[in-house]
């Protein structure tokens, strides 16, 4: 079995019958990062998700963090080495000329992992509920859009924050946030990059209910346990009818312009300065590709 190091996952009971281990919990568990993707992240969730979905006893599986967050997003520090955004050098070996081949190489995959954790956390037989206990911004966010149901801490802060940062929303952001949400609001969201509250978050129906923090994961393991307890077969076709009319615009095409739009923008010298921006904690100064000295490049 493989041990996981940055996420936690146990098989727990339903708290109607305790005698049926059915709810699945995944934690996300870098607190000391507000648990940001990192890269051993992405593939520890890729292999779990493979396990769950061979998994029969799994009716529910319940996404939460540890700590005081959901999730921060992307690990910006663990990609601004290889992009040239910040004054480490990093090396994924010795690539000699090859050096900045391999680092946008390897650098494209952390994309392409994430976007398969995405889909895969779509595409789960269970009813997947995010518990979001904190902050949950950027990819942070998307996870949470990829589950059927959001239940959120009052503590909790949302937004969708790659555009400010020179991202682009990558996994499942651009396709989830607007039919949850609406068009306007969604666009307005995804390119200010605002914050929202958990209040707010209700209102315009990001979240379904907003809970006293204390009180969140007893109440998500209620509703968990409640669908876990409704009859096996009517739980899992009546979510794959919701979700076939839900997934009308996933397409194949379509994850390939997310990743192909991602992976431009990272070559950007926008990308560039909105990280080490972020990082130093600065305000960005954006030039963009056809403006300044060297282009922006």
């Amino acid at each position: 079995m493989f041990e996981f190091e940055t996420i936690d996952w146990k098989v727990i009971a339903n708290p109607q019958r305790p005698d049926e281990m059915t709810i699945g919990l995944v934690t996300l568990k870098r607190p000391e990062a507000l648990n940001a993707i990192d890269v051993q992240m992405r593939v520890e969730l890729d292999i779990l998700l493979d396990q769950i979905h061979r998994d029969d006893r799994i009716r529910v599986v319940v996404i939460t963090g540890e700590g005081r967050g959901f999730s921060a997003g992307g690990d910006l520090r663990s990609e601004s080495g290889p992009l040239g955004a910040s004054d480490d050098k990093h090396d994924f070996g010795n690539f000699g000329s090859y050096r900045l081949l391999a680092n946008y190489f390897f650098n494209d995959l952390r994309h392409v992992v994430i976007q398969r954790v995405i889909r895969k956390i779509e595409e789960l037989k269970p009813v997947t509920i995010a518990a979001i206990n904190g902050p949950a911004v950027g990819i942070g966010l998307e996870l949470a859009t990829a589950c059927d149901m959001r239940y959120a801490s009052d503590r909790a802060k949302l937004g969708e924050v790659a555009v400010p940062a020179g991202f682009v929303p990558e996994s499942g952001g651009a396709r989830n946030l607007p039919k949850i949400v609406g068009i306007g609001r969604a666009m307005e969201m995804i390119l200010t990059g605002e914050i929202i509250s958990a209040e707010e978050a209700a209102r315009i129906r990001l979240v379904e209910r907003v809970y006293p923090h204390d009180m969140l994961m007893d109440e998500v393991m209620k509703i968990a346990g409640k669908i876990a307890t409704a009859p096996f077969l009517s739980v899992r076709q009546a979510k794959a009818l919701v979700r076939r009319y839900w997934d009308h615009n996933k397409s194949e095409e379509g994850a390939r312009a997310e990743l192909e739009a991602v992976m431009e923008i990272t070559r950007s010298g926008d990308c560039r300065e909105g990280i080490d921006a972020f990082l130093n904690k600065r305000p960005p100064i954006y030039t963009g590709p056809n403006y300044g000295k060297n282009g922006g490049a």
